[in-house]
């Protein structure tokens, strides 16, 4: 395999003072410390880069500092790191920074390593036992747990050849890393380079830059065009995730940049102050994480304040889980994406730990502001989901804000094509509607559009454009237009210059089913009538799998073979609209109707009776005074 089939960020981590930019330097040749303070203090204040040769592959190296001071610079560093060395001084074994740079490691989603024992030539045997059956018990439970304990000594070279073994054997059961979504980088470094000028560097989050792209510097709203890349000092035309690249850029300069700022495609990513998240609350705090906190959150290789709420929990117990909302201050919204990993650090240190409170996984970008109750519910959804389902939920959750597919590009990271790609599958399933054709068209979750057709059959009186005024304002006029145009195409309405009714020619005309899980479906809601089972009792009454179910009255509900009555009652449209023949007769007759009479009508319960009445009523049907119904007059 070549060395950029499978591009590799090798990174250190670990207590200041344990060797990690000495072992960097025996492993490489290259001293990563660049700064005339890091020499003159012995110490690594900065990240430091390099590339390591083995059996034909270049792999990229991150050293970090280890000094709590610098916790910024490391989870920079650790950000997007394939591997991992922590790096242990045999002759002092596990100290703070180890602890919390593992957790650190941990939270942001590393899950390959190896433990390095260095300075082996300041111990003996016996003591570099001992040191051994201390790390054994301190990688316990994390992803560390069975990896490799290899004894080195940086200065005289003794192991080294060994962990260049390991190293190897580590990177050959890595798996590759996707190349899908747009492009994100992350910058880490700033500076001008002689004959080139502007030039940043970071590890691509995800998606591939070529030679000559424009691209956005979020959240900063720069443009910029792409003069030349570099992977390990080469020149290449085009880089992809996973890469460490410098990138050099015309129309910025040094001063218009920092660490922390995003490299994107233009419209492929768009800050974000809300985001919903996965927290996890480390072991080592000393207690529960109240329901509201004021944090620091480390995102890709930017530090940002926020505030940090539970959501669903009233507290948080140290090693536990939950979600909870990101509330990012108002001056520095992230260039965040679902999936993305994250750190949260406090104000204390914790004992014996250093500053860091959790972290976890981003679920959801753009979020709305968490206050129902059910919030937790609907993220944990979002979790769970698919990508398809992922957007299905999107567009559900837009309402009649109808989004376009650079919409949902900015929310999810994923290309227009995997996009695009995925809205097909949902239109042919019938869980989302589309509205227009091309950049500008516009989708409607199925129950959503079920939604507004019944709110414009409610409002049939007014003239079309009037009509559409009284629809939420967020609907876009063309996603209302095909509202009507399907609503007519089903037989359900007339329309006539500017004036819409509802047809005359019987039941509406629904579109055939689209698989023979809906046409079961459909034959059971027809023979159910009036009384169908509750939407989450209906995967147990086919036998089939609830998802599926789901998915299905989704699509007769777009279609018009069913009607959505209310949220936990569905019945088919045709016999809703034999109902109603039946209630138009009998009103014809009688003028008014009863309760006892509609229920006889009905042949129902009221646990059925009373939400079909309430139905006709919201239809503009009938006319309710008091206990009595009367036939509503135009």
């Amino acid at each position: 395999m070549s060395a950029d089939a499978l591009p590799i960020v090798l990174g250190t981590a670990g207590h200041i003072d344990h060797g990690k930019t000495a072992l960097v330097r025996a492993l490489t040749g290259v001293d990563t410390d660049r700064l005339a303070v890091e020499k003159q203090r012995g110490i690594t204040t900065e990240l430091g880069f390099a590339h390591l040769d083995l059996d034909g592959r270049r792999v990229a190296v991150v050293d970090v500092p280890g000094h709590e001071r610098f916790i910024r610079s490391m989870v920079a560093g650790a950000t997007g790191l394939d591997l991992v060395l922590l790096v242990i001084a045999a002759d002092e074994g596990v100290m703070p920074q180890t602890r919390e740079h593992l957790d650190v490691c941990q939270l942001l989603g590393v899950r390959r390593g190896i433990v390095v024992v260095n300075k082996r030539d300041l111990v003996d045997d016996e003591w570099l036992a001992l040191v051994d059956g201390e790390l054994a018990a301190f990688v316990a439970g994390t992803f560390l747990a069975s990896a490799p304990r290899i004894p080195v000594s940086a200065r005289t070279g003794a192991g080294l050849d060994e962990l260049r073994a390991e190293i190897t054997s580590a990177i050959a059961a890595l798996p590759p890393r996707p190349a899908s979504g747009v492009f994100r980088l992350p910058i880490d470094r700033v500076f001008t380079l002689k004959g080139f000028g502007t030039v940043v560097t970071g590890t691509i989050a995800s998606g591939e830059v070529a030679a000559g792209d424009e691209v956005n510097v979020l959240p900063r709203a720069m443009g910029a065009r792409v003069r030349g890349l570099q992977v390990h000092g080469r020149a290449v035309d085009r880089a992809r995730a996973g890469q460490r690249c410098a990138v050099n850029l015309v129309g910025v300069g040094t001063d218009d940049l920092a660490r922390g700022d995003v490299l994107a495609h233009p419209g492929a990513a768009a800050p974000t102050h809300l985001l919903d998240v996965r927290l996890r609350h480390v072991t080592s705090a000393r207690s529960p994480l109240p329901l509201r906190s004021k944090v620091l959150v480390h995102h890709g290789t930017v530090q940002v304040s926020a505030t940090l709420v539970l959501v669903g929990e009233r507290s948080l117990a140290p090693g536990a889980e939950a979600f909870a909302q990101l509330r990012i201050d108002r001056e520095t919204p992230l260039a965040a994406a679902p999936g993305d990993r994250f750190i949260v650090r406090g104000f204390q240190p914790l004992a014996g730990h250093g500053t860091t409170l959790g972290g976890g996984e981003i679920v959801r970008v753009h979020a709305a502001k968490a206050r129902a109750a059910d919030h937790a519910a609907m993220v944990a959804r979002f979790a769970a989901a698919r990508f398809a389902d992922r957007l299905a939920l999107e567009i559900q959750a837009a309402h009649a804000a109808a989004p376009t597919v650079a919409d949902l590009v900015r929310r999810t990271a994923a290309t227009p094509a995997e996009v695009g790609a995925a809205l097909a599958d949902l239109r042919a399933s019938g869980q989302i509607l589309r509205a227009g054709d091309g950049e500008t068209a516009t989708y409607v979750h199925a129950e959503v559009a079920a939604t507004l057709e019944q709110a414009i059959l409610a409002r049939l009186e007014l003239p079309r454009e009037e009509l559409r005024r009284k629809l939420p304002a967020a609907l876009p006029a063309r996603a209302f237009d095909a509202l009507v145009e399907g609503l007519v195409a089903r037989g359900i309405l007339e329309a006539q210059g500017d004036a819409l009714r509802r047809a005359t020619g019987g039941a509406p005309r629904p579109a055939p089913a689209a698989s023979p899980l809906e046409t079961e479906l459909a034959a059971r809601f027809a023979g159910w009538a009036l009384e169908p089972p509750r939407p989450k009792e209906l995967a147990a009454a086919l036998g089939k799998p609830e998802p599926a179910v789901a998915g299905a009255l989704t699509a007769l509900t777009a279609s018009g073979v069913v009607t959505k009555v209310k949220p936990d009652l569905y019945v088919a449209t045709a016999v809703l609209v034999e109902l109603e023949a039946r209630l138009r007769a009998y009103l014809a007759t009688h003028a008014e109707i009863t309760p006892q009479a509609w229920k006889e009508l009905t042949r129902t319960s009221r646990k059925y009776s009373i939400p079909l009445a309430e139905y006709f009523d919201a239809q503009k049907v009938t006319l309710r005074i008091g206990d009595l119904r009367r036939l509503r007059q135009k």
